[in-house]
C-alpha cells in the first residue's frame, strides 16, 4: 500500500483515498458500463475476449506502482 502525505490534513493517507485515484475508478466504472453494453451484442467468444482485455486494461490503469526511471 502506497502512502502519500496530505499537507491539508497533516497526515499520511492511502493512495486509494486520493481524489486522483477516485477519478480513475470512475473512469474504469464508466468504461465497464460501455463494455458491458457492447458485450450484449456479441457472441459468447467475443464476450470472453472483450472481458479479458478490459479486465487487463482496468488493472493496468488502476496500478498503484510508482515507477522511477533513472
Amino acid at each position: 500500500m502506497i502512502l502519500i502525505y496530505d499537507r491539508n490534513q497533516n497526515r499520511w493517507v492511502s493512495f486509494r483515498e486520493t481524489a486522483q485515484y477516485r477519478q480513475k475508478r470512475k473512469i474504469v466504472r464508466d468504461a465497464w458500463i460501455v463494455v458491458g453494453i457492447i458485450m450484449c451484442t456479441l457472441p459468447l467468444a467475443g464476450i470472453f475476449v472483450i472481458a479479458l482485455l478490459s479486465t487487463f486494461l482496468s488493472f493496468s490503469f488502476l496500478d498503484e506502482s510508482e515507477y522511477q526511471f533513472d
